[in-house]
């Protein structure tokens, strides 16, 4: 009856640092300090178990370098969830193998190695017992891991606890349907004292996923004492230093350095550490915290929410760059660390930056800035932007084209007009809401007005749009896009209307424009539903678009004007994407979305930039700008009445004969 009666009696909370040593054994054969789980090897973990012990913050982000425990650290964590509050747990991987991994050698081991948990979790895979190789039940709940590869693992059931493992290489567009991340956060949403945690080291400077979730909370830091001065700091790669010898033959690889003569200096009194001082500092700076009732063990906010104190616990805890200068784990030290510098720095300077990018990412905890990539700062172009009326064409624009992005739900659009040497200025960005998938849904009407109107031009009264590119690939809105270019395509006749398509296969080969292929009527099999529809396909090079528009924006090419009266999260929008090394295209540089921004306004130019190309803008002679100027001239002389947008507006009582239509490639030549 005694042993009945506990099972009712509720487990008192025990903070996590206090139930590891006694509930969590390491096992032999994943660990050289193999036994009872030792808090004092990782008091850089103190102020996280913190963190995951409080029912106020639900998300709980770690920028870290590799191979300082922190999977052992969620492993354990997961047994103690199991032992003293069931619920069912998700973690997410990159891969399914990786989830398979990680519970063989990982949370089996343990499991099995400590008896306070391998009663409550059952780790063997008898279909009786409801586990699995993926899946461990145990009384109130399971552990089961899923890969981020396919969207039935990631919109799977519910759960309360979600963890994410290297985030970085998790799929950012699972089955087309958007990030595994965002679709593991909507299984917990629902759930009553959620938490998920997120943890792994950032890969490149503004696409990592570690970087862009570490930045929505406080971004705690843990500075570090100095047992000499008394002034703490935060340890930093700059203060690692190395003796080399005076003469001798030189290593292949280190040259004349000794990176057995590491040390650590502290930057404010100069005196050197070696890995005991250091591991010691790091130690004594986290205890004298905890015991001045500091629950972060010494780690301070850089980033305060608004309504929340230096010192409060906050919804989104968030650790950065974590690096291996804090790791206390015996066996470790600064020379290892100052070998594997020493030797990417070799392989760098042969061209190979490889290994440059790993000890900035798994040693420092760092994404990696790429030389060759300026990022353009959207901020600059917001203040650059120059003052003349929305809608309104500046003297030197002769050629107005738009670019439309289609979103289930809205309409982006943007209107830049041309003129010599490609220079261009910006009329218009903005949204129509609206459902994009129903071909008579009032925003198609509204893009109307918007698109054929008559803008007002400085020099020359009036100027129309001559081209417009329009977004077809996605294939639930396609058929409204379709009927809208057909019917507009005849509609206005002086308007060449084109629905685009990019090159998923494009990396900058891919001019920006080419005439779309031939319908194939001999054999109907090979007809598309573009064809069936009456449209052709005009296939975008967005790469060499985005590399010329990112030239224009920081001014190293023609330049591209901005109209400071457009929408605000224009300039946030077109800087949207980075030019960065791709893991999904072995390496080769690709235009990527930065985690968590929209990007409609870079796609709506290169859209707008595609209808100029098909134009010709860019091979045009000073003869061809001049004709243009003439017609505009003779346009403001005698002008044509309003296009008429509407079929309840009353006809004019003159009806003026529209040209017969002209062919693609004679449009392209005037």
């Amino acid at each position: 009856m005694k042993e009945i009666r506990k099972t009712w009696i509720p487990l008192p909370k025990i903070p996590l640092i206090d139930w590891l040593p006694d509930n969590i054994k390491l096992p032999s054969e994943d660990s050289d300090n193999a036994g009872y789980y030792r808090v004092e090897y990782v008091p850089y973990f103190w102020g996280v178990m913190h963190a995951l012990d409080s029912s106020v913050s639900w998300m709980v982000v770690m920028q870290k370098a590799a191979q300082i425990g922190w999977t052992v650290l969620l492993a354990a964590d997961i047994c103690k969830c199991a032992v003293t509050d069931p619920a069912r747990i998700l973690m997410l991987f990159p891969k399914d193998e990786k989830g398979r991994l990680f519970m063989d050698e990982k949370l089996v081991l343990i499991i099995e190695g400590s008896p306070a948990v391998s009663r409550v979790i059952d780790v063997t895979t008898s279909r009786k017992g409801g586990s699995r190789v993926t899946r461990k039940k145990f009384p109130g709940g399971e552990v089961r891991t899923v890969g981020s590869n396919s969207i039935s693992n990631v919109k799977s059931t519910t759960a309360r606890r979600g963890y994410v493992e290297e985030p970085d290489d998790t799929n950012k567009d699972v089955g087309d349907q958007g990030d595994a991340i965002r679709h593991l956060r909507e299984r917990l949403k629902r759930m009553r004292n959620k938490k998920l945690i997120i943890g792994g080291t950032p890969a490149v400077a503004d696409l990592s996923q570690i970087e862009h979730y570490t930045r929505l909370g406080t971004m705690r830091v843990l500075p570090v004492t100095c047992h000499e001065c008394g002034d703490a700091h935060v340890l930093d790669w700059e203060n690692v230093s190395w003796l080399q010898k005076e003469g001798g033959t030189p290593h292949p690889v280190f040259g004349l350095h000794q990176p057995e003569t590491a040390v650590y200096t502290c930057p404010h009194c100069g005196s050197a550490w070696d890995d005991y001082r250091r591991q010691a500092n790091i130690l004594q700076t986290c205890k004298t915290a905890r015991e001045s009732g500091d629950g972060f063990a010494g780690w301070v906010k850089t980033q305060c929410s608004e309504g929340f104190e230096p010192n409060d616990m906050e919804p989104i805890e968030t650790f950065h760059e974590l690096s291996e200068l804090y790791v206390c784990i015996p066996g470790t030290g600064l020379a290892e660390v100052v070998r594997d510098y020493l030797e990417a720095e070799h392989e760098a300077e042969s061209g190979d930056e490889s290994a440059r990018i790993v000890f900035q990412n798994n040693k420092l905890g760092r994404p990696y800035q790429y030389a060759a990539n300026q990022l353009l700062d959207h901020e600059k172009l917001c203040e650059a932007a120059e003052d003349y009326p929305e809608l309104s064409c500046p003297a030197g624009g002769l050629l107005v084209t738009v670019g439309i992005d289609v979103q289930h739900d809205r309409l982006a659009i943007l209107i830049r007009v041309f003129g010599r040497n490609e220079e261009s200025w910006q009329l218009y960005w903005g949204e129509i809401d609206g459902d994009t998938a129903d071909k008579r849904d009032d925003c198609w009407g509204a893009l109307d007005k918007l698109v054929f109107q008559s803008f007002k031009h400085e020099r020359f009264g009036e100027i129309r749009a001559a081209a417009v590119s329009i977004d077809a690939s996605d294939g639930s809105t396609s058929n409204a896009v379709y009927h809208w270019v057909r019917t507009r395509d005849k509609k206005y006749r002086g308007v060449l209307v084109m629905a685009i398509k990019g090159d998923s296969h494009d990396f900058g080969s891919k001019e920006i424009f080419t005439q779309p292929r031939p319908v194939d009527y001999k054999n109907p099999k090979r007809r598309t539903k573009a064809d069936r529809h009456g449209v052709r396909i005009y296939i975008v090079g967005t790469h060499k678009a985005k590399d010329l528009i990112a030239k224009r924006l920081l001014g190293t090419s023609a330049y591209m004007h901005s109209c400071k009266q457009v929408r605000q999260d224009y300039w946030a929008q077109v800087t949207a994407e980075v030019k960065a090394p791709s893991k999904k295209h072995r390496g080769k540089l690709v235009w990527q979305p930065r985690p968590g921004k929209r990007n409609e306004g870079l796609d709506t130019e290169v859209y707008a930039l595609h209808a100029a190309h098909a134009m010709n803008m860019h091979k045009k002679t000073e003869a061809k700008w001049s004709a243009i100027e003439a017609r505009l001239g003779q346009r403001t002389l005698f002008s044509e009445p309003e296009i008429n947008h509407s079929s309840e507006q009353p006809k004019p009582a003159v009806k003026k004969a529209r040209r017969p239509a002209q062919p693609v490639g004679s449009l392209l030549d005037s």
